[in-house]
């Protein structure tokens, strides 16, 4: 064998060498193709030293040789040190297997490390950046569409996604623009109304809010044929600042209000008229016209009108409130400045100082507040022809015969058929116990204000939702079919579902849609059920199974080509066209808004099949939602000791895994427990909750309990702070014995309104459980809350006084921990007025003060959420600020 001499290693001249059959010779190569190192041989791949050993057993990548057979054919041998090293084939096995050993050791290491500890960097399970308070508070990832309103039996307008109004006409299955989104933001339209014949478009924008659902506006007339704004005002009206405005008839007549008074304005809408004053009894801030007074539009009818004009546009049908023997309450008015002028608002507000004395001290405003016991608004139900005269006729629809001598309230009023002939009127007694639709409160506590009845089209028989016994003693809201001519009751729908909404009744087809709850009571489901009269009424065996049996049509998703659209959808809502004669309803629109972003379609009637997607808002809005850290949703059922059940939404963070055996995240509780209502849903939602969760890796709890919406509310009667607190509490302690993950030190509770007064009876219940709580615009003291409300549990104060103090949630407020109660209450308040928030302040430490602002603190919310924020960092010890920080490179 030839081996390479160090001078030619030197000058990197190559040697020949044989080849293995000795027929060639070949240089040697000058370095190693695999590991580099010089003097190889370029057919065996032996490494061969100056002294001609072999001493790497490597392959070069063109292989072909050994080292032994190089060894051989060259005459050199391995010394028994290098061929213990250096073994025949190639390979350091013991090298190998002991750095296996060490790899397997350090992993090995690192899983036990992560059993005991249960924990692992966060930054492994979490993509995405954190969510900031703003966008929750912009409302960006939910945002508002304007409403889907079907115009005629087959004419549609809805919202798309380039934000424009579109009018659909199903009857021809065409489509055009109807208004541009241009148009709507130039306006900043907030709502809208359209003609009968689509030529024009009423515009509601620059909304001014006097209470909690009654306003201020400006309304604008667009003509759709030539693009034009027609501010709505007529000669002698120096305001554009409505209270009111409707279509009446269907020649483009509008009816108003202003200044609690009715008027109307002729048409043709593009005209500027003189207006019709159609009332002129109104009292700023006692007497009301058309419009609701402080307590219906908060406990009442929770609707900002009280006016209805006939279908000719002949008549006008409208509520009078009489408060002027209502109490009042003064709060401080501060926003013009100490001593500044001006609180009235558009006749609602009766501003309580005089010009003529100046003073130093703030203004006071005045509203009529009606307090248990106390003297409620006087109601009258008026008919008043539209006519060009001073004092147009009007008549007074009286209240039957049955209320008389009780006071009352009116729960809900409307033209019924075509003729101007029937109208129907529901009134409910004060202890709202008994309606005047022959519904009785038995073993239910009282009876809830519902949606007003659905009647027909001659008025002889009419649909209402009433509460319903199943199996079980439990109550459920259901649907009754009244037959008024033959005095007969049915009952449409059954089992244990929630109607929440009677959609539409189709009476040439005999059906009857509806919107309630399916197995979960925190879905909706869209459900279809016969009337009476299908089959002629028939009581045969098959026409009441056809006709009792209801059908849930998005139950039904698996037979639809629309599944794929609807994929996952568990909450629903339906909007339908009044029924064309002699063939009923043919099309309906159909929106999925929950769990995930909205979208709504278009179906058949008959065949409820898709037949056009309106709008789909997942595409923009799942790219907003990938890019935040969002918690994830998990729903259940608690079966509590007393025997009723409680439903549970928890909001994990994106740092939680079901691996992370022993993690502990704080807890922050958001109670509310007010009758009637429900919090556990699978509505889309992007809340305050969502946004702790995602910043602060907080586990957000939802619950509903007894009093809620599906959930008994017999043990109510007569108390309130007792059942629902204590279920609420069970609930906490449940969920800390039950998942591991929940840290047990630091658990939080929060609430608005009737949830701020669950809150501090929470904390003054001398419970260990609780560490902190944030009380927002709390009720304190029952007597000093509003009468339609507190009266309807509660009675009157002067028969169950003992209900009225147990309730008191200031009796409970020395058991508060110091530091543990953070309070938060507006001044200008009207639902739960600041001196519920005074009384619990007596007592505690932490309290904020918000001038000028009522129940929902829109004025200053950011800073209500930023400092109800501080206070949970300090104390449930989240981690800083600066620890939020999205991860590297995502």
């Amino acid at each position: 064998m030839t081996s390479v001499s160090a001078d030619s290693q030197t000058r990197h001249n190559p040697t020949e060498h044989a080849s293995p059959d000795g027929a060639v010779r070949v240089p040697v190569c000058r370095e190693c193709r695999v590991c580099g190192v010089r003097g190889v041989c370029g057919v065996c791949g032996a490494r061969v030293s100056v002294a001609g050993e072999v001493v790497c057993g490597r392959v070069g990548l063109r292989g072909g040789g050994c080292a032994r057979g190089s060894a051989g054919s060259g005459g050199g041998a391995l010394s028994a040190k290098e061929e213990d090293l250096y073994p025949g084939d190639g390979h350091n096995w013991r090298s190998i297997i002991f750095s296996l050993m060490v790899i397997s050791f350090v992993i090995a290491g690192i899983v036990t490390a992560i059993y005991l500890l249960g924990y692992v960097d966060e930054l492994l399970y979490w993509s995405g950046r954190r969510m900031r308070l703003d966008e929750f508070l912009r409302g960006d990832l939910t945002g508002e569409r304007l409403p889907t309103t079907w115009v005629s039996s087959h004419q549609l307008v809805y919202q798309a996604d380039d934000g424009g109004l579109l009018a659909l006409d199903t009857f021809n299955n065409t489509l055009y623009v109807l208004v541009t989104n241009h148009t709507l933001r130039q306006l900043n339209v907030r709502g809208y109304q359209c003609s009968p014949n689509l030529r024009f478009v009423l515009f509601q924008h620059n909304i001014k809010e006097v209470y909690r659902r009654t306003f201020t506006a400006h309304y604008t007339v667009y003509d759709v044929t030539n693009d034009h704004h027609i501010p709505l005002f007529g000669e002698g009206q120096s305001s554009w600042e409505w209270q009111h405005a409707a279509w009446l008839g269907t020649e483009g007549a509008i009816v108003l209000a202003a200044d609690n008074e009715v008027l109307a304005r002729p048409a043709p809408p593009a005209r500027r008229a003189p207006l019709l004053r159609l009332t002129n009894d109104a009292v700023a801030g006692s007497v009301y016209n058309g419009v609701s007074d402080w307590l219906y539009q908060e406990e009442v009818t929770k609707e900002s009108s009280a006016t209805w004009g006939s279908s000719d546009g002949a008549f006008v049908l409208y509520v009078q409130y009489d408060d002027r023997k209502v109490s009042q309450m003064r709060f401080p008015h501060i926003s013009s400045g100490i001593g500044g002028a001006g609180a009235s608002r558009s006749g609602f507000l009766l501003p309580a100082f005089n010009n003529s004395n100046p003073t130093i001290f703030p203004d006071h405003v005045t509203i009529r507040y009606p307090t248990p016991g106390s003297s409620i608004p006087l109601v009258k139900l008026w008919i008043v022809a539209v006519q060009n005269v001073t004092s147009p006729p009007r008549w007074e629809v009286k209240p039957p015969s049955t209320l008389d001598g009780m006071e009352y309230y009116l729960i809900s009023a409307q033209w019924v058929g075509k003729e101007n002939s029937h109208i129907g009127v529901v009134w409910m007694n004060r202890a709202q116990n008994l309606t005047t639709h022959s519904e009785k409160a038995t073993d239910e506590p009282w009876l809830e204000v519902h949606q007003r009845p659905v009647y027909s089209e001659d008025g002889s028989a009419f649909l209402l939702l009433a509460a319903v016994q199943e199996g079980g003693g439990q109550y459920y809201t259901h649907i009754k079919h009244v037959d008024v001519l033959r005095q007969r009751i049915a009952v449409l729908s059954h089992g244990k579902v929630e109607v929440a909404k009677i959609l539409a009744w189709d009476q040439e087809n005999n059906l009857v849609y509806y919107l309630g709850s399916a197995d979960r009571p925190g879905q909706r489901q869209v459900y279809v059920v016969r009337d009476p009269s299908y089959g002629g009424a028939s009581n045969s065996v098959r026409a009441r199974a056809e006709r009792e049996e209801p059908r849930c049509l998005t139950c039904e998703l698996a037979v639809w080509p629309a599944r794929l659209h609807y994929a996952n959808c568990t909450f629903w809502s339906a909007t339908f066209p009044p029924p064309k004669p002699k063939r009923g309803i043919t099309h309906y629109v159909l929106e999925c808004r929950g769990p995930g972003p909205p979208l709504a379609g278009l179906h058949d009637a008959k065949t409820h099949k898709l037949e056009r997607i309106l709008y789909d808002t997942r595409p923009y809005r799942s790219v907003r939602l990938r890019e935040l850290a969002l918690p994830s949703r998990r729903s259940f059922d608690v079966q509590l000791s007393s025997g009723s059940k409680a439903r549970v939404q928890l909001l994990l963070p994106p740092s939680w895994r079901e691996e992370l055996r022993d993690a502990a995240f704080p807890v922050l509780v958001h109670v509310d427990g007010r009758p009637g209502s429900q919090q556990v849903t699978d509505e889309f939602l992007v809340d305050w909750g969502t946004y702790m969760s995602s910043r602060n890796d907080v586990v957000y709890v939802k619950l509903d309990v007894a009093g809620a919406k599906g959930l008994p509310r017999a043990l109510l009667r007569g108390r309130l702070g007792g059942v629902e607190v204590a279920d609420q509490l069970a609930v906490i302690r449940y969920l800390l014995e039950t998942f591991k993950f929940l840290d047990v030190t630091r658990v939080a509770v929060w609430g608005w309104g009737y949830g701020g007064y669950v809150t501090s009876m929470l904390l003054g219940s001398q419970q260990s459980t609780l560490k902190c709580g944030i009380a927002v615009s709390p009720i304190t003291d029952w007597l000093y809350y509003n009468a339609a409300f507190t009266e309807r549990i509660l009675g009157q104060p002067s028969v169950n006084y003992k209900g009225y103090v147990e309730a008191d949630a200031s009796q409970r407020a020395h058991h508060v921990p110091p530091h543990a109660l953070y309070l938060v209450h507006g001044m200008a308040d009207m639902s739960a007025p600041y001196p519920h928030a005074l009384q619990l302040a007596r007592a505690l430490t932490d309290a904020g003060a918000y001038a000028d602002e009522g129940h929902d603190l829109e004025g200053v919310i950011e800073h209500v959420y930023r400092s109800m924020e501080d206070y949970l960092l300090e104390c449930l010890s989240l981690d800083p600020e600066d620890t939020k920080l999205p991860p590297p490179d995502r």
